[in-house]
């Protein structure tokens, strides 16, 4: 059957195919939930085995949707729920259907519709204990990839971090990232040598590249509070799959320990969450990664991370109160654990 492109199109012949069930659309809701995909809730009538509801993601168009075709998000999450969702060892959303157009990037994602489960809160921040919950989800999400031979067969769609096709987007982003910087910078929760060193991120690309491009595994590449589900066993669920990579895992740690958990919680801790990694990597059978390791690469890529802040800066203007304060404190936890855990030493890049 024909992909559906807008919602409008989207009708209960082509969802019964999809699930492989009658069933027939009883209403569609929008979804408010950010910018890069045009989200839906449909309530469904059908047989029993039929969900009641499903969520819908399609795509967006302008220029959002030419910067998300640069970096192949759209691929790289349909790839995820179609070929991947069903084998790995963490929680995420039941995929009923995932398919992209084969002459663009138009797709449809049927997805579990996850409202009865408790969202995290980014701006409110994780507990250390659901940090220690979501740094062992990691570990096992990055386990059953790590260096595989699965690997290979994916790496047109989730391209390694020392690939051509990275180089391009990474290029892209340090550009975008030159602007946004300019605004951001001036925030008084940024501490002054992560200014300097956020004028010239640029410059660390080769750094970043060379360091944190193994052990290859496959990661999340923005695994935040705002991506995660609490469950009711109190356990995690992540949801957001646009960024999936190959680099080192310890990346999307970095980066959820920063965005995620205050400041007055992450201070003192970052050592303990990085042990809490290395240590469930090794009951998962990943013996040749050592914390010594860990620990470099950790802060090396907690700078590396500034990039993801730094873009979503360019939102600043055009978003609500809550977004900005939301950023503002991107921006601080970020900054707070680079200049506490000295990580740029460990760049070539103080003048």
């Amino acid at each position: 059957m024909t992909l559906p492109r807008t919602i409008d199109e989207l009708d209960g012949a082509w969802l019964s195919a999809a699930l492989g069930q009658p069933v027939s659309i009883k209403a569609a809701t929008p979804v408010p939930l950010g910018y890069a995909t045009a989200m839906y809730r449909l309530e469904l009538e059908g047989q029993s085995e039929a969900p009641a509801s499903v969520i819908v993601k399609l795509p967006v168009g302008g220029q959002v949707r030419q910067l998300l075709d640069g970096i192949g998000a759209y691929v790289r999450e349909v790839t995820f729920y179609a070929e991947l969702a069903r084998d790995v060892p963490v929680r995420v959303p039941r995929s009923y259907a995932a398919e992209i157009a084969p002459d663009s990037t138009d797709f449809v994602l049927v997805l579990e519709d996850l409202s009865t489960l408790e969202p995290a809160n980014q701006l409110k921040g994780l507990t250390l204990e659901l940090a220690e919950t979501a740094v062992g989800e990691l570990a096992r999400f990055h386990a059953w990839s790590w260096e595989h031979d699965r690997l290979q067969a994916l790496a047109d769609r989730f391209p390694p971090l020392d690939s051509e096709p990275a180089a391009g987007v990474y290029g892209k982003f340090a550009e975008f990232f030159g602007m946004s910087w300019q605004s951001a910078r001036e925030l008084p929760v940024v501490a002054d040598e992560v200014k300097e060193f956020g004028d010239r991120w640029g410059e660390s690309l080769p750094t970043f590249v060379a360091e944190l491009s193994t052990p290859r595994t496959i990661v999340h590449g923005e695994l935040r509070a705002d991506n995660l589900f609490v469950l009711p066993d109190g356990g995690l669920l992540m949801i957001d799959f646009q960024t999936v990579a190959q680099q080192a895992g310890i990346v999307d740690v970095a980066y959820l320990v920063a965005q995620s958990l205050p400041v007055e919680v992450r201070r003192g801790n970052d050592e303990r969450l990085v042990r809490r990694y290395v240590d469930a990597l090794a009951t998962l059978g990943v013996t040749d990664y050592d914390y010594e390791r860990a620990w470099r690469q950790y802060r090396i890529a907690l700078a590396f991370n500034l990039l993801l802040p730094g873009l979503a800066f360019m939102q600043y203007e055009n978003t609500d109160d809550h977004g900005k304060r939301l950023l503002v404190e991107m921006l601080r936890r970020t900054s707070d654990a680079i200049e506490a855990t000295g990580a740029l030493d460990l760049l070539a890049v103080r003048r």
